[in-house]
């Protein structure tokens, strides 16, 4: 079930994030990659700061959030991810179809992320096309996204 961000639910997020990052975005990122991108431990202060400030989506399955998703104001998806006991269950296509729906309701005609390279395929089933290859560096490191667009038709 996909619903709106609730004041506690940073505690799930602080943990979602690391984790997702480690156990799954480690399959194709290097790990001094993962450790540049994110801590190996939750960083609850942070996630209660940003996400009362974003208001993510929320994806709760059996009580448990399992996955999150921010959309700002202007289309942009920031943050998508997936706990990774819950990965590969359809629970980042449905935060990601949540967020075109809402968008597209919202009036706006198109939505844009810059996608990992394990989410990239996930966003283009999806809809959304790669504009190019974006190399970020973080904390002295390069990682490699993808800045990716959908357009209402």
């Amino acid at each position: 079930m996909i619903r709106p961000y609730q004041p506690d639910d940073y505690l799930a997020i602080a943990e979602i994030f690391p984790r997702a990052v480690h156990e799954i975005a480690c399959a194709v990122y290097t790990p001094e990659q993962c450790h540049a991108w994110s801590e190996t431990k939750p960083n609850p202060d942070h996630w209660r700061q940003r996400c009362e400030q974003k208001q993510p989506f929320i994806y709760e399955r059996d009580g448990e959030v399992v996955g999150f998703l921010e959309l700002e104001p202007d289309g942009h998806i920031d943050c998508c991810y997936v706990h990774p006991k819950a990965a590969r269950s359809g629970v980042g296509t449905a935060l990601i179809q949540h967020a075109v729906a809402t968008a597209f309701a919202r009036g706006l005609d198109r939505l844009h992320v810059e996608a990992s390279i394990c989410a990239k395929p996930v966003f283009e089933k999806q809809g959304f096309r790669v504009l190019y290859e974006n190399n970020v560096n973080i904390r002295g490191v390069d990682l490699i996204n993808y800045k990716m667009e959908l357009k209402k038709v």
